[in-house]
């Protein structure tokens, strides 16, 4: 839909006033979780890598600065953090815009746990972000 809902999303945010401290995509499959690439100042670019050892038990080993997404860069500023999921990505292609790509397809457990991922990196943020 080329970014329509994306940009959309953050002209809604600007129109009401709406401050986003942080703003996380999944959008590189759903296979499993491996880190987050974070686009931020250099602030909150630290402040996010200092999140790894409380994201280490999930299997969490890369926090590093690079393209968080897509669908979230129209919300970029000097303040917010933007990460994008980093799935484990050897099996991308094997179903990325191929017959392969269907709900059968997807691994339940590899999807959870990139929910889990993303649900203890916001609940970090929430509880620390300085």
């Amino acid at each position: 839909n080329g970014l329509r809902g994306g940009r959309t999303y953050a002209e809604q945010a600007k129109l009401l006033g709406e401050h986003h401290l942080a703003a996380i995509e999944s959008d590189r499959g759903g296979f499993s979780p491996r880190g987050f690439d974070i686009e931020a100042n250099q602030q909150m670019l630290l402040f996010a890598k200092s999140l790894a050892p409380y994201l280490a038990p999930l299997g969490i080993y890369s926090i590093k600065e690079g393209g968080s997404g897509a669908d979230i860069g129209p919300l970029r500023n000097d303040t917010i953090l933007l990460a994008g999921l980093v799935p484990d990505s050897q099996r991308y292609f094997d179903y990325h815009h191929a017959q392969t790509d269907r709900i059968e397809a997807v691994n339940e457990r590899e999807l959870q746990m990139g929910a889990a991922t993303m649900a203890a990196f916001i609940y970090l943020i929430d509880q620390l972000i300085p």
